[in-house]
Protein backbone atom coordinates (compact mmCIF):
# COMPACT_ATOMS: atom_id res chain seq x y z
CA UNK A 1 0.00 0.00 0.00
CA UNK A 2 2.91 1.90 0.97
CA UNK A 3 3.59 2.22 -3.11
CA UNK A 4 0.48 2.69 -4.12
CA UNK A 5 0.65 5.94 -2.14
CA UNK A 6 3.84 6.95 -3.20
CA UNK A 7 3.34 6.13 -7.34
CA UNK A 8 -0.02 8.56 -6.29
CA UNK A 9 2.48 11.48 -4.38
CA UNK A 10 4.76 11.79 -7.83
CA UNK A 11 1.77 11.52 -10.13
CA UNK A 12 0.39 14.60 -8.00
CA UNK A 13 4.16 15.75 -7.94
CA UNK A 14 4.55 15.68 -11.67
CA UNK A 15 1.66 17.37 -12.54
CA UNK A 16 1.87 20.20 -10.00
CA UNK A 17 5.59 20.64 -11.65
CA UNK A 18 4.02 21.02 -14.87
CA UNK A 19 1.16 23.05 -13.80
CA UNK A 20 3.86 25.44 -12.48
CA UNK A 21 6.29 24.97 -15.47
CA UNK A 22 3.19 26.57 -17.99
CA UNK A 23 3.05 29.80 -15.61
CA UNK A 24 -0.04 27.89 -14.53
CA UNK A 25 -2.05 27.91 -17.02
CA UNK A 26 -4.02 25.05 -16.34
CA UNK A 27 -5.17 25.72 -13.35
CA UNK A 28 -5.87 29.35 -13.78
CA UNK A 29 -8.99 30.98 -14.83
CA UNK A 30 -9.85 31.31 -18.54
CA UNK A 31 -10.41 35.21 -19.04
CA UNK A 32 -12.57 36.10 -21.72
CA UNK A 33 -11.14 38.71 -24.47
CA UNK A 34 -14.72 39.45 -25.98
CA UNK A 35 -16.53 42.80 -24.68
CA UNK A 36 -19.54 42.45 -23.19
CA UNK A 37 -22.91 41.67 -25.36
CA UNK A 38 -25.31 45.56 -25.57
CA UNK A 39 -27.98 45.42 -23.16
CA UNK A 40 -31.67 44.87 -24.68
CA UNK A 41 -33.67 47.63 -25.15
CA UNK A 42 -35.85 49.21 -23.14
CA UNK A 43 -38.45 48.43 -21.94
CA UNK A 44 -40.55 51.59 -22.17
CA UNK A 45 -40.38 51.17 -26.03
CA UNK A 46 -43.51 51.11 -27.81
CA UNK A 47 -44.02 47.15 -28.55
CA UNK A 48 -44.19 46.87 -32.11
CA UNK A 49 -47.60 45.59 -32.67
CA UNK A 50 -48.90 49.29 -31.23
CA UNK A 51 -46.15 51.19 -33.59
CA UNK A 52 -47.81 49.30 -36.40
CA UNK A 53 -51.25 49.73 -34.84
CA UNK A 54 -50.40 53.89 -34.33
CA UNK A 55 -48.95 54.33 -37.52
CA UNK A 56 -52.00 52.56 -39.30
CA UNK A 57 -54.34 54.83 -37.58
CA UNK A 58 -52.18 57.64 -38.48
CA UNK A 59 -52.51 57.02 -42.22
CA UNK A 60 -56.41 56.24 -41.50
CA UNK A 61 -56.54 60.21 -40.17
CA UNK A 62 -54.24 61.02 -43.24
CA UNK A 63 -56.91 59.53 -45.28
CA UNK A 64 -59.37 61.01 -43.52
CA UNK A 65 -58.26 64.33 -43.33
CA UNK A 66 -57.23 64.55 -47.25
CA UNK A 67 -60.99 63.03 -47.79
CA UNK A 68 -62.92 65.79 -45.68
CA UNK A 69 -60.25 68.37 -47.88
CA UNK A 70 -61.82 66.64 -51.35
CA UNK A 71 -65.06 67.46 -50.05
CA UNK A 72 -65.07 70.65 -49.02
CA UNK A 73 -63.59 72.02 -52.80
CA UNK A 74 -66.32 69.59 -53.91
CA UNK A 75 -69.03 71.25 -52.65
CA UNK A 76 -67.12 74.73 -53.49
CA UNK A 77 -67.51 73.69 -57.24
CA UNK A 78 -71.19 72.66 -57.59
CA UNK A 79 -71.71 75.65 -55.37
CA UNK A 80 -69.60 77.33 -57.99
CA UNK A 81 -71.16 75.58 -61.38
CA UNK A 82 -74.45 76.41 -59.59
CA UNK A 83 -73.99 79.91 -60.11
CA UNK A 84 -71.77 80.16 -63.54
CA UNK A 85 -74.81 78.12 -64.91
CA UNK A 86 -77.63 80.05 -63.37
CA UNK A 87 -75.90 83.30 -64.14
CA UNK A 88 -75.66 81.67 -68.31
CA UNK A 89 -79.54 80.96 -67.84
CA UNK A 90 -80.24 84.80 -66.86
CA UNK A 91 -78.39 85.47 -69.67
CA UNK A 92 -79.94 83.31 -72.52
CA UNK A 93 -83.33 84.25 -71.02
CA UNK A 94 -82.62 87.81 -71.96
CA UNK A 95 -81.37 87.64 -75.16
CA UNK A 96 -82.82 86.24 -78.27
CA UNK A 97 -80.18 83.50 -79.29
CA UNK A 98 -80.97 83.09 -83.01
CA UNK A 99 -80.29 86.18 -84.32
CA UNK A 100 -77.60 86.39 -81.65
CA UNK A 101 -74.77 84.22 -79.43
CA UNK A 102 -72.53 86.17 -77.31
CA UNK A 103 -68.76 85.79 -76.86
CA UNK A 104 -69.60 86.12 -73.16
CA UNK A 105 -71.88 83.36 -73.01
CA UNK A 106 -69.53 80.66 -75.38
CA UNK A 107 -67.01 81.93 -72.47
CA UNK A 108 -69.08 81.17 -69.47
CA UNK A 109 -69.99 77.86 -71.11
CA UNK A 110 -66.11 76.87 -71.41
CA UNK A 111 -66.18 77.93 -67.72
CA UNK A 112 -69.34 76.05 -66.67
CA UNK A 113 -67.28 72.58 -68.50
CA UNK A 114 -63.60 73.11 -66.66
CA UNK A 115 -65.62 73.19 -63.47
CA UNK A 116 -67.65 69.92 -64.35
CA UNK A 117 -64.43 67.96 -65.44
CA UNK A 118 -62.45 69.28 -62.53
CA UNK A 119 -65.88 68.04 -60.29
CA UNK A 120 -66.17 65.09 -62.68
CA UNK A 121 -61.97 64.09 -61.45
CA UNK A 122 -63.00 64.96 -57.67
CA UNK A 123 -65.97 62.38 -57.84
CA UNK A 124 -63.72 60.05 -59.24
CA UNK A 125 -60.87 60.02 -56.66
Amino acid sequence: MGETRRRFLMTLAAAASCSVATDGSVLAQVHNTKPFPTPPEAAEKQNPAEAAAAAKSDRQNAKRVALQQNEKEFRAGVERLYRLTSELKQEVDKTVTTEIFSVQMYKRTEEIEKVAKSLKSKAKG
